[in-house]
């Protein structure tokens, strides 16, 4: 029973070989035409397509899979740019950042060298009261006579001033 699966493999094989050797003909490509080195792949090909039972050599798919191989790679390389470009512009806002933050620190500090301080204030404020105070005080008691006039004293001191 084994040796009757084993027989069927082999000409199952064979036929196949046969199959790749009219489609190599076709193509006008001859086994001596190829090199060690892809002959190596050959061997290999063929190894992978025995592991996977896969008998029918279809350029379609490996054209599929290069294809989205390539647009995989080009997607990948403009992500790579599309980042490359965000991040310059990240460092540049950054940069333009961190000058107006210096720039405002200088403000900042230029800014508390000329505050005043509360109790200066207060005190400049209480003195400016007191002062207003005594001159409205000073005003009140201050006694004008009713037939003062003010424009011939102007007159007067304008004459003085004349030489």
């Amino acid at each position: 029973m084994q040796s009757l699966k084993i027989q069927e493999e082999i000409k199952s094989l064979k036929a196949l070989g046969q199959h790749f050797e009219e489609q190599l003909r076709l193509a006008s490509v001859e086994l001596g035409d190829f090199s060690d080195e892809d002959l190596a792949l050959l061997d290999k090909c063929v190894h992978y397509y025995a592991l996977s039972q896969i008998h029918d050599l279809n350029l379609n798919f490996m054209r599929d899979f290069y294809c989205a191989r390539k647009r995989e790679c080009i997607e990948n390389r403009q992500t790579k740019v599309q980042q490359r470009i965000e991040l310059q512009r990240i460092k540049s806002a950054i940069e333009e950042a961190t000058k107006d933050v210096a720039v405002l620190e200088r403000f900042v500090n230029a800014a508390e060298e000329r505050l005043i301080p509360d109790i200066v204030v207060l005190q400049r404020n209480s003195q400016h009261l007191a002062t207003k105070q005594a001159l409205l005080d000073r005003q009140k008691n201050l006694k004008i006579p009713k037939d003062f006039n003010i424009e011939s004293v102007i007159e007067k001191v304008d004459s003085l001033e004349r030489p």
